[in-house]
């Protein structure tokens, strides 16, 4: 707080000249086509910049219009404040108290690169999770209790990586890269030796996931330059996707968590949804298409509790051709050459990896294996969000960390185990301080949960085993509605029919 206070005074008179700019302003602007994000009481007019950063265009562009004090805090470290934002500010924003405590000005603008976030006020009357949260909950205290805790955080130095934390990290991830060459190189010619060698792959690839999670958000040295090239270089090489993508698409889920229109990670016709919203057949801002929720599309999801896991065994393949389509065809890709070409090398190494394997059929048994045990990654991600809310309660008032923690799901695990879920277990923590160094959010998960305590909010955690039971529950739910929406829209074709043919006799 009191350095809170500190930078309070040194923003007043470095910034106390900029002109004013009033909620209805603000408004007039955006729709004039300016980028204006509104960070610590300033104005910053990000449309010179947007193109620049390093997060991505989109993340930047779901905030225009919203104060995003928060978000951008939470992805940056302290330097961004100090010296890049101030460089783009335009005016001080003013307001009335009430307004005042408002996150967003734009919901009722229809901005073609942001969808408003979609809420339940709407009177739509969609299917949503049952929550225990309090119904009138105080944004204003909760954000700044969040706004506290993150400073004592800071002063705790708590975002300090220890770097002993990765040597047990790379150990592993040397084992198990020795594990599966040495079982392809040196092992008998045996279904075994090649269903062993698949499981260390497929677990070598998940513990990579983690390592490169850490670099896209910094965790590990904080120097944002450093971060990406080493995920890139270690990732990109032995895991052959593309951290770029990854980092794209990650900030934007950060930004706009569990939004039907705005966030990929939610996105998945024809196979699965999540929310009966994505029955209209909506559009997505991220991939810039519509959603269709056609005949494919109610096939699946109609089943989708019952092949959940099967999907999930081929979700690695969906992610080649996403990191690909990304490298190629994206109109934002810093990295494109250096990632291209450590995937190459993969490509490579892998391809000579697997060319020592005797028989076609011991080659696609590896192949299956590796790619098919990965499921458990995409359960553990999936896990986190795909049974929690898509709709806000008030998006206009709504603060960021509630909104983190209405959408997001914690894993109960022994700390023995923290290896396997590599902090996907702490992910309300996470989505709330998301530069925290995994290895620290055990540490801090008590006080998010006195956080949630004080202030009325659920703190939703499960063991895998019930997470799992959970979310299956959840996507069963919304399957069953599939059969309801079917039956309406054939009733609605009858009698459209009907009418037509009343027409015809007249």
């Amino acid at each position: 707080p009191a350095a809170a206070t500190q930078d309070s005074i040194k923003m007043g008179k470095r910034f106390g000249k900029l002109p004013l700019c009033t909620a209805s302003e603000l408004r007039r602007r955006v729709q004039q086509g300016e980028y204006l994000v509104i960070i610590d009481g300033l104005v910053c007019k990000l449309n010179g910049f947007i193109g620049k950063h390093p997060g991505g265009p989109l993340s930047i562009m779901h905030m225009v219009g919203r104060d995003a004090t928060d978000e951008a805090r939470s992805m940056h470290p302290a330097e961004v404040f100090e010296g890049t934002m101030p460089r783009w500010a335009v005016a001080r924003f003013v307001t009335d108290e009430k307004a005042a405590a408002q996150a967003s000005y734009v919901e009722d603008l229809d901005l073609p690169y942001s969808a408003p976030r979609s809420t339940l006020a709407d009177g739509s009357g969609h299917a949503q999770p049952e929550s225990s949260s309090a119904t009138d909950l105080d944004y204003a205290a909760i954000q700044r209790d969040y706004r506290q805790l993150d400073v004592q955080l800071r002063e705790e130095g708590m975002y300090r990586c220890d770097y002993g934390d990765y040597a047990c990290e790379a150990a592993r991830y040397v084992a198990l890269f020795g594990i599966a060459c040495g079982l392809i190189l040196l092992g008998p010619a045996s279904a075994w030796t090649y269903l062993a060698a698949g499981v260390s792959t497929a677990l070598l690839w998940q513990q990579l996931a983690f390592f490169a999670h850490d670099l896209g958000h910094n965790e590990l040295t904080g120097r944002r330059e450093f971060d990406m090239v080493l995920g890139i270089c270690v990732a990109d090489v032995l895991g052959g996707l593309s951290v770029g993508w990854w980092k794209k698409n990650h900030n934007t889920h950060h930004i706009v968590t569990n939004d039907v229109d705005n966030d990929p990670d939610i996105q998945h016709l024809p196979f699965l949804a999540v929310s009966t919203r994505f029955f209209e057949s909506r559009y997505s801002t991220y991939y810039r298409r519509v959603m269709e929720f056609d005949a494919a599309a109610r096939m699946f999801v109609a089943l989708q509790d019952k092949l959940y896991y099967l999907i999930m065994c081929f979700a690695r393949y969906n992610l080649y051709f996403l990191s690909w389509n990304y490298l190629l065809f994206s109109d934002f890709a810093p990295y494109r050459v250096l990632e291209m070409g450590c995937i190459g090398v993969f490509f490579v190494w892998f391809s000579w990896l697997v060319s020592h394997i005797p028989t076609w059929s011991y080659v696609i048994l590896y192949l299956s294996v590796a790619h098919s045990i990965s499921a458990v990654l995409h359960i553990q991600i999936t896990l986190s969000h795909f049974a929690m809310s898509t709709e806000s309660p008030d998006p206009v008032y709504e603060c960021f960390a509630a909104r983190q923690v209405r959408t997001t799901m914690d894993v109960i695990c022994p700390t023995w185990l923290d290896w396997f879920h590599g902090g996907l277990q702490f992910q309300i923590e996470h989505h709330l301080f998301p530069r925290l160094p995994r290895h620290k959010l055990r540490r801090v998960q008590p006080l998010v949960k006195d956080l949630c305590r004080k202030h009325g909010m659920e703190f939703k955690e499960f063991s895998f085993i019930d997470g799992n039971v959970y979310t299956l529950r959840w996507l069963g739910e919304v399957a069953s509605r599939v059969k309801l929406y079917n039956s309406r829209d054939e009733h609605s074709a009858q009698a459209v029919a009907s009418f037509k043919k009343s027409l015809r006799t007249q």
